[in-house]
């Protein structure tokens, strides 16, 4: 076949760029005490960024570098970015298990940050993304998470991508805002004296000043365009007396330099740049039917077009940048082109083949539409929505007839807004040309319900309906309307059409298993809506008793069931369907109706007197929602992650939060997350006091006509706060109907008799009957059974703090000392405080250990969760697994725990952590 000479040009030579590589230097030093970065590196395609990040790199001593590159060919290969890292990283068999898998981006980014974590043992890391733009979502959603969870950890990641950055897709930029310490290089082309250096290096000697100005001002000291005219190729020689005349442009360059080139080397270049792939020789040869392709070859590897391995057996060459590539395709005739696409198809695999067999088409071809269309449904029930887009847009372009180009256009937006809603929004124009029709109605109230627009989803998705219910042949398109529509009823609050829409799409026997287990879920929430948890729970009937038996395809259904069951009162079920849940979605399954179980969990947790694992929760709910979240949930979460912080004192975060939720709610066009936002508000003010603000947050849903029936079933979690607040404020009417109104819908959920014990009590109180309020608190204590222990503390103090007024000191004391041990356990100090006021009015001292109590309320949240699980017994690797952060961040955070808590070592700890929790348990 002949061998390539070793007669490669010198385009690997790096000159100038002193400023960045000093400034990316101070990250990597950084990086090295401990300090993850994210250094993004932006330029116009050739102006240098992976040679930059290549020079910084080798200039690093010790770092562990993982490098993965994207390419347009692989944008629809979910996590081939992904497997490429963890290719480098050794894991083969992982790489292998996710690339091109169905699983979750959040289990792909914990499966990176536990391989990213095994590899700082060997120092620091860096991980490389060559050319984001154009990288699979995926992988950029599973990066993202993984990226978040670095806190302590010497990982630098470098990221180079085609500039502007505003014009990266939604994922690309969440990603290069994962990592809080960023550096941003923004390369343009290079100095004059940069240019003088790079010549010199390729014309072996100086220029003058005159020859370097005119380089400079031709090319803008574009590395790339500079390279090619100076290459030995080109018959270009600056030092040439007389007026330069440069090509007006780097493709014109490459042109000149392509019409100087033998025959037979254009040809291998032009089928090199139609197959666009790293080639061994041999192979290349053949696809371009050249007997000798290395001689052939050769001329372009010494002009510097393209690159080589001669260490490799095979010899592989490939087109130096893609900038090369394009412009020797550019010159390419299209009947040249299609030719060429032909052999390319035999060449390639059969996965590869069908974009050369659409490009080798001159007219429309109905038979290989139909072949990728039916490809594309089997894609798509495989989970591989945006692969199977990109072969319906392809099938779409080369359909004869306007019906099925039509379908298939709509088909391809359809899956795109499930799994890309910026890929999906982006067809919009596109889909609304077609034809009406059930589809296209059903495609744009989906690109609706993405964007929050519930009033146009409800109407889109119902003409869709209208359209598609009497027509047999439209039934599974019709059973997918009634589907969304039962989706966007959840969210109006109108349960019976909920039920009414899910019940029909059922009937049609249209939907797969996923589609079918969701409208099942659905149907539940609706009943929770129009009839209560109960009824929801026995719509759930069909799942396992045993959550550890329910199957992945069923994740949302079990966190519902465990929603339900804390909105009954069954809380240690409730934890129990929901903790299950969350372990599915671990191993790689996907809530299709959104993250509400991590703020669910959450919440049981907290009433359960679980407040360490509630951080957990919340923790590991924005993290997931950094991947992917809807509007609607924002609110939801900063609740979760508002209520310990709040609980225990630490306003300024609770505020935090607060604040969050309200201006995530204040955006959304529907009621319900208005009072998740409330809810936020309404405990900051009551850890201060502050009733009337309590009042006042929650005030607008004291009339119970305004209520959806969302608001009505989840009324259960926030009216109390309500109430507290009206009698607190001394609006005592107010509270009187407003606490009916809760004993009335909630009166049988067992978590909340202390509660209500304790309003009613309080309520009477303020209304001066004490011996009524006495009984009332002295029923609640009797009745109370394994419940909330923040409700049962709530009772004590109020029993407590009426019978020291009345003159009782003995059962006052008694009381207070039990609340003091439960708001102890929680570490609840603003609520520890009132109670040590009231002993106090009794004359004693507060109980306990002042200086263990203020060292464990001294812990950050972070530093709280590795101890809590530490007490439960895991070690480092399970904690780094549990939290998702590394095992290195572990051992960071507990010598700070150590030392704060003063206690020498993990047993010492696990006895301190034992003395704060045990307590909490009624």
């Amino acid at each position: 076949m002949g061998r390539v000479q070793n007669r490669q040009a010198p385009l690997d030579v790096f000159v100038g760029r002193a400023a960045e590589l000093a400034r990316v230097a101070e990250v990597f030093a950084r990086v090295e005490a401990g300090q993850p970065w994210l250094v993004a590196i932006e330029g116009d395609p050739g102006v240098g960024k992976t040679s930059l990040a290549r020079r910084c790199l080798a200039e690093a001593d010790g770092l562990t570098v993982l490098w993965a590159r994207a390419g347009q060919a692989e944008t629809d290969l979910d996590f081939g970015i992904a497997g490429q890292l963890l290719r480098t990283a050794g894991a083969a068999s992982a790489a292998a298990e996710v690339t091109g898998s169905a699983t979750s981006s959040f289990a792909v980014g914990a499966r990176l940050l536990e391989v990213v974590g095994g590899q700082q043992d060997l120092g620091p890391v860096a991980i490389v993304i060559d050319d984001l733009q154009w990288a699979d979502r995926k992988s950029t959603e599973a990066l993202t998470f993984m990226l978040r969870r670095l806190s302590v950890d010497p990982v630098a990641a470098v990221v180079t991508y085609r500039g502007p950055g505003d014009r990266l897709d939604e994922a690309a930029q969440r990603m290069l805002l994962s990592v809080e310490n960023r550096l941003h290089v923004a390369l343009s082309g290079l100095h004059p004296d940069e240019v003088a250096s790079l010549a010199a290096v390729f014309k072996a000697g100086p220029l003058d000043d005159e020859a370097v100005q005119r380089l400079y001002q031709g090319t803008g000291g574009h590395p790339l365009y500079l390279s090619t005219l100076l290459s030995d190729g080109f018959d270009f020689d600056p030092r040439t007396p007389g007026r330069l005349t440069l090509p007006r442009s780097l493709a014109a360059a490459i042109g000149e330099h392509l019409r100087v080139l033998p025959p037979v080397t254009r040809g291998a270049l032009e089928m090199l740049s139609v197959l666009n792939l790293r080639l061994p020789v041999a192979q290349l040869g053949q696809a371009a039917e050249i007997g000798s392709p290395g001689e052939a070859i050769e001329p372009a590897v010494a002009s510097g077009l393209v690159d080589w391995w001669p260490d490799e057996p095979t010899c592989p060459v490939e087109i130096r940048h893609p900038l090369v590539r394009d412009a020797i395709y550019a010159g390419i005739t299209a009947a040249r082109r299609r030719t060429l696409h032909a052999c390319a198809a035999a060449m390639v695999s059969e996965p590869a083949s069908w974009e050369h067999r659409v490009a080798a088409l001159d007219h429309p071809d109905e038979a290989l539409a139909a072949q990728l269309e039916r490809l594309a449904a089997d894609e798509a029930a495989a989970g591989h929505l945006v692969l199977a887009a990109t072969h319906l847009q392809w099938a779409s372009d080369i359909s004869p007839a306007r019906a099925d180009r039509e379908r298939r256009l709509l088909t391809a937006a359809l899956h795109l807004t499930l799994a890309d809603e910026a890929r999906g929004v982006a067809l919009r124009e596109a889909v609304e040309a077609t034809a009406p029709s059930g589809q296209r109605s059903c495609v744009l109230g989906t690109i609706a319900f993405s964007s929050g627009q519930l009033g146009e989803a409800e109407q889109r998705f119902s003409q869709a309906f209208e359209q598609a219910r009497n027509d047999p042949d439209s039934q599974p398109l019709a059973a997918l309307a009634a589907n969304r529509l039962s989706g966007t009823y959840t969210l109006l609050g109108n349960g019976e059409k909920v039920q009414a829409f899910g019940r029909w799409a059922l009937a049609t026997g249209c939907l797969d298993a996923a589609a079918a287990s969701q409208t099942r879920t659905l149907i539940a929430i609706g009943a929770s809506q129009s009839a209560g948890p109960r009824a929801a729970l026995a719509e759930l009937g069909h799942l396992d008793a045993d959550p550890a038996r329910v199957g992945p395809v069923d994740a949302d259904g079990l966190s519902f069931r465990g929603v339900f069951r804390l909105l009954a009162g069954d809380l240690g079920p409730a934890v129990r369907d929901l903790t299950a849940s969350l372990g599915l979605v671990r191993r790689g399954a996907v809530f299709t109706l959104g993250l509400r179980a991590y703020f669910y969990l959450a919440l049981a947790q907290y009433l359960a007197g679980q407040w360490d694992d509630v951080l957990l929760a919340a923790d590991q709910g924005f993290s997931a929602a950094e991947i992917h979240s809807r509007r609607y949930e924002r609110p939801l979460l900063h609740l979760a992650a508002g209520c310990v912080p709040a609980g225990r004192g630490a306003a300024e975060e609770a505020e935090r939060h607060a604040r969050l939720a309200e201006e995530e709610a204040a955006s959304l066009d529907y009621g319900q997350e208005c009072v998740y936002a409330a809810m936020a508000r309404a405990l900051v003010h009551q850890a201060s006091g502050d009733y009337l603000g309590m009042a006042d947050a929650l005030g607008p849903w004291l009339d119970g006509s305004v209520l959806d029936g969302r608001s009505r079933v989840y009324a259960v979690l926030w009216r109390p706060l309500l109430v507290e607040g009206l009698i607190g404020s001394g609006q005592s009417d107010q509270a009187a109907v407003a606490l009916d109104q809760l004993r009335t819908d909630s009166g049988q959920v067992g978590y909340l008799g202390p509660a209500l014990a304790w309003l009613e009590g309080w309520l009477a109180e303020q209304r001066g009957h004490l011996d009524e309020a006495r009984q009332i608190y002295q029923d609640g204590e009797d009745g109370a059974g394994a419940g909330s222990p923040v409700h049962e503390a709530r009772l004590l103090l109020a029993h407590g703090r009426l019978l020291r007024r009345t003159g009782n000191r003995k059962d006052a004391v008694e009381r207070l000392r039990r609340a003091n041990a439960l708001f102890g356990g929680l570490r609840a100090a603003p609520f520890v405080a009132r109670v040590e006021a009231a002993l106090a009015a009794c004359h004693l001292p507060a109980p306990g250990n002042p200086a263990k109590k203020q060292s464990a309320l001294a812990l950050t949240s972070r530093e709280t969760e590795v101890a809590h699980l530490v007490g439960k017994g895991l070690s480092n690797p399970e904690i780094a697994a549990e939290l998702y952060i590394s095992r290195k961040a572990v051992e960071y955070h507990l010598s700070n725990i150590y030392a704060k808590c003063g206690v020498p070592g993990r047993q010492g700890l696990r006895r301190f952590v034992e003395q704060w929790r045990q307590p909490a348990a009624v």
